[in-house]
């Protein structure tokens, strides 16, 4: 719960600089790239992210990496102020929380169906609009995810919201009512 509001509120600074400049969209690119390239070495991301040598000589590092890969003035400030304050750790939460800001500002939803087989006729498409009507946003876009547990139906979380239409639930439910009688 820490993590997640310390991560918000780095996210949400570097997003008011990008709607203020309009690059909001830009950022959360570069953050992405960030990301991936310190997931992709080691040696880096345990040079950035843990506190094994001063925070100068991780700062020189990090200065190093940015001025190579061309990382705009705002996203650097922040990673620099993740350094200072050994939080670099923070960085795929807050890369996850911007990503929802942007989702919003833009009027995406994103969520996770899950079905027994795979979705057909349109099924997913009329899910989509359901949820875009509920919602109130003008994109819905769902992951799709095969569960055979499920036996039948869909089960949909978006925003935390869990909606179960499975036949595995209805089962669920049907035993705790013959239970409680």
């Amino acid at each position: 719960m820490i993590r997640q509001s310390i991560a918000k509120r780095y996210a949400k600074g570097l997003f008011a600089v990008g709607e203020k400049d309009g690059r909001y969209k830009a950022y959360l690119e570069e953050l992405s790239r960030i990301l991936a390239l310190f997931e992709g070495n080691e040696r880096l991301r345990k040079a950035l992210m843990l506190p094994l040598l001063e925070v100068q000589q991780r700062k020189e590092l990090l200065s190093d990496v940015l001025r190579l890969t061309g990382v705009s003035v705002p996203l650097s400030n922040v990673l620099t102020i993740l350094v200072e304050n050994n939080r670099m750790t923070y960085l795929p939460l807050i890369r996850e929380v911007y990503s929802e800001l942007v989702d919003d500002k833009e009027g995406r939803l994103r969520g996770t169906i899950w079905s027994a087989y795979p979705l057909e006729g349109g099924l997913k498409s009329r899910i989509e609009q359901t949820l875009r009507e509920r919602f109130h946003k003008k994109e819905v876009v769902l992951a799709t995810v095969e569960d055979k547990n499920l036996i039948g139906g869909v089960k949909v979380n978006v925003k935390g919201t869990i909606i179960d239409g499975s036949v595995k639930r209805q089962l669920e439910t049907l035993k705790e009512n013959i239970l409680k009688e």
